[in-house]
């Protein structure tokens, strides 16, 4: 349904799967920070989250869930575009966010742990 623009508006389902990806993403992501680099920068800053070590052992099937989901948001959204109402701006927007922490996390322990690590050490 456009709104007052003639932009066509999220329906219900496809928030939930935009709304399911950036959620998964970003646990995706706090997962594998959760190792090494936040504890230390928090350590840092002075707080402490005992708590990181729980989420940081979880990365393996929050990243394989965050794929699934991501691959169900983006196989409906193309579907959708194919079926003559292509999905909402906000439903891709979502999408296209929740696929760059993906991806962040992904590269995170061989390109950024590494590189983040040293940088923090100098602050020590």
């Amino acid at each position: 349904m456009p709104d007052g623009m003639g932009h066509k508006r999220a329906g219900g389902a496809d928030l939930a799967v935009g709304w399911g990806a950036v959620t998964a993403a970003g646990a995706t992501l706090l997962a594998w920070a959760a190792c090494c680099v936040l504890p230390l920068a928090l350590s840092i800053a002075g707080v402490s989250m005992a708590g990181m070590v729980w989420i940081a052992g979880q990365r393996t099937w929050l990243t394989v869930a965050t794929l699934v989901v991501l691959g169900i948001g983006w196989w409906a959204a193309l579907r959708r575009g194919r079926a003559c109402s292509a999905p909402s701006r906000l439903t891709i927007g979502l999408l296209s966010i929740a696929t760059a922490l993906t991806l962040i996390a992904l590269a995170w322990q061989p390109l950024l742990e590494p590189r983040l690590l040293a940088i923090l050490r100098t602050l020590r």
